[in-house]
């Protein structure tokens, strides 16, 4: 049984923009279970997942009116459960099934470097995602995964959740589950060079980062709900977006460590004549840990089809 709590805050300040200067600070307390069923029971393979959390602060990104949130975790004030989820897992976790109450933003078209960054379309997920109203955190919707590794670096998972329009209303505290709203279905393919597919998560660790690894994605989301498009008041059914992710380490100091350079580029697609923003392009390059300074320096460019907004930020740590 394993615990881990985690406070993370972000605080930002519109230096120079149309709108006033303004300070926001955005604050997250989390709190985590994960439980081997196995070592409790007996029955191998059982797992249990959990985890809720308080937020709240300001949110910048509301008052400059930007297409992207400047940070990737603001969103509502609310004390939640956020997800919680039972899994198994067969044949050394080549395939596993999960059933429960998870956000599909947080698996489909995840940034896999989120951690590393701030801003929104680079710091969780690609924001074309909410155009099929697939789910996210902290107002996880009930949801069913099947995930499968037919070869060492090949992964094929796909995933059915419930599309809410208002989730933080109509669950506020996330401890009851609400089967309502449209059935929302994601699928995605993974090739994984230099680890093996089975220990590929949505989001990068330390273990992760060691070696010339890589992961290439390519994914799709479809909502066969009502639609209006953009230039017409006629509702149309159904929605669908498709995305293409690489991430990749370029060059390492030692092959078998974790310090060097790494690279990420996203793109996601959706029909125009439903989706006014129909296109999203996010690329990074990241320098990581170099002559025991912990540091990491981002330079990414974002672009919509109707707007575009480059984007740099440096973070600094020394241990």
């Amino acid at each position: 049984m394993n615990f881990d709590f985690q406070y993370v805050s972000d605080s930002l300040w519109n230096l120079k923009s149309e709108q006033k200067q303004r300070f926001a600070s955005w604050n997250r307390f989390r709190g985590t279970v994960d439980i081997d069923l196995g070592e409790l029971t007996g029955h191998q393979g059982w797992y249990f997942h959990a985890t809720a959390l308080w937020q709240g602060g300001g949110n910048l990104g509301n008052y400059l009116g930007l297409l992207t949130s400047p940070s990737g975790m603001s969103s509502e004030n609310t004390c939640r459960l956020d997800s919680w989820w039972i899994e198994k897992r067969w044949l050394d976790e080549r395939i596993t099934a999960r059933v429960g109450q998870f956000a599909g933003q947080d698996f489909y078209g995840a940034q896999h470097f989120a951690a590393s960054f701030i801003f929104e379309p680079m710091g969780y997920a690609l924001g074309n995602l909410f155009t099929t109203r697939e789910s996210f955190d902290p107002p996880s919707t009930p949801a069913m995964e099947i995930r499968v590794v037919p070869v060492h670096n090949l992964y094929v998972k796909s995933m059915v959740m419930a599309a809410v329009g208002s989730p933080f209303s109509q669950n506020p505290t996330g401890l009851v589950p609400q089967f309502n709203g449209i059935p929302v279905s994601t699928s995605e393919i993974g090739f994984t060079p230099g680890r093996k597919a089975s220990s590929v998560r949505a989001f990068d660790n330390v273990e992760g980062r060691r070696g010339y690894s890589g992961l290439y994605q390519f994914g799709v989301s479809y909502n066969p709900g009502r639609f209006t498009s953009p230039a017409s008041a006629t509702p149309r059914s159904g929605n669908y977006l498709l995305y293409w992710m690489a991430s990749q380490a370029l060059w390492r100091v030692d092959p078998k460590e974790g310090k060097g350079l790494d690279a990420t580029f996203a793109f996601d697609w959706s029909p125009p004549n439903v989706n006014r923003n129909n296109t999203l392009l996010t690329g990074a390059a990241l320098q990581r840990a170099v002559a025991g300074e912990l540091s990491q320096h981002h330079v990414a460019r974002l672009c919509t089809k109707q707007s575009e907004l480059a984007v740099s930020s440096t973070r600094h740590a020394y241990v």
